[in-house]
């Protein structure tokens, strides 16, 4: 029977007999495959669905009888639980398994990246050429630059042995043509050697020193020198030039004094930088010996060469009471720019002087 929510009195027609408050009839719904029907439990009418039991999976410790005694009367059977538990089980059982495949990948990867690093030093190894170390690679370059001069000179020759100090020198004029060996003539030497050759295109540096370091820095051996190339020395003490395949005979052997006369001195001061002098208008055009009286500083100039290139000289000058530095036959030609740069908080002062001979050319 349906009773008032308001009062809990008995509905009428629609409507509580107590209160009068109107109440909805009560509808009424049964599933699909159930059946429902009306017990009358402590004098009140109780609805019961009854949802058939069909063909359910038997479950293994229980009989029919003991299945169908735990029905209710919704239709539930307490002992559907047992096939959730198997499922839950198998799902269970599936993380476990894709958890412990997981970490097999992961230690799989972590051991590759262990490895990789490994494998790739062993292939660059095997595969890459060895890189010639720095030493060996100033060697080869030497090398090289010294076989584009190789057959430039004759074989056969005569024996000579001469030394030149810091200056500005020409082959086939101040040294006869031939291939050298060149060596440090004294203790305490250390020496600049700039080799160009411009008619061959090769230019060359080469430091040569006798300070006890290391004995393969004083000397270098079979260095073709062809007509032409010039050498420009700087700094301290003086180089030994021994050829045995000299062409002595090419050699000029008329020279004259230089028309030049008097010496010329140029100063910069303490607060000077630098000092730049044109030759024709500051400087008369000549072969000069260029001395560094006081002071220390670059003297550098730009010498013209034939197949339209120059030659950059630049050396370093010292000079006091007690030594000076000197470079000997410099030649300086009508419009080269020379560049006095003062290094020292003292006056800096170079001295020019005509050099004692220059060679006649035809």
């Amino acid at each position: 029977m349906q009773k008032c929510s308001l009062c809990g009195g008995r509905v009428v027609n629609g409507r509580c007999e107590e209160c009068g408050l109107p109440i909805p009839p009560e509808h009424t719904y049964t599933l699909r495959g159930e059946s429902a029907h009306y017990h009358r439990v402590n004098g009140e009418d109780v609805l019961h669905r009854v949802r058939p039991t069909g063909s359910r999976p038997k479950v293994d410790g229980y009989d029919e009888e003991e299945r169908t005694a735990h029905v209710h009367e919704s239709g539930s059977d307490r002992h559907e639980a047992p096939r959730a538990v198997v499922r839950t089980a198998r799902r269970a059982g599936f993380r476990t398994a894709k958890r412990t495949g997981t970490a097999a990948w992961s230690l799989i990867t972590a051991a590759l990246f262990l490895l990789l690093p490994a494998l790739y030093l062993l292939l660059q190894r095997s595969t890459v050429t060895p890189v010639p170390e720095p030493e060996e690679q100033v060697t080869e370059a030497y090398s090289n630059a010294y076989d584009d001069l190789r057959g430039t000179v004759p074989a056969a020759g005569a024996d000579w042995d001469g030394s030149l100090t810091a200056g500005l020198y020409t082959v086939g004029q101040d040294l006869p043509e031939g291939t050298y060996t060149i060596q440090c003539a004294e203790g305490n030497t250390s020496i600049d050697l700039h080799i160009v050759s411009d008619e061959h295109g090769v230019e060359i540096y080469e430091d040569l020193s006798s300070n006890g370091y290391d004995t393969s820095d004083s000397e270098r051996d079979d260095v073709p020198l062809p007509a032409g190339t010039v050498l420009f020395l700087t700094g301290n003490g003086t180089l030994y030039f021994h050829s045995s395949n000299a062409q002595v005979d090419a050699l000029p052997t008329e020279t004259a004094p230089n028309p030049l006369v008097g010496d010329t001195a140029y100063t910069l001061g303490d607060s000077d930088e630098s000092l730049y002098l044109l030759v024709g208008e500051d400087i008369e055009p000549g072969v000069y010996d260029v001395t560094c009286t006081a002071g220390t500083g670059y003297f550098s100039f730009v010498l013209p060469m034939e197949n339209t290139r120059t030659m950059y000289c630049s050396a370093w000058l010292y000079g006091d009471p007690d030594y000076v530095d000197t470079l000997r036959h410099i030649t300086l030609t009508e419009d080269t720019e020379v560049t006095l740069s003062n290094y020292s908080d003292m006056d800096f002062t170079v001295t020019l002087t005509p050099s004692e001979t220059v060679y006649v050319h035809e």
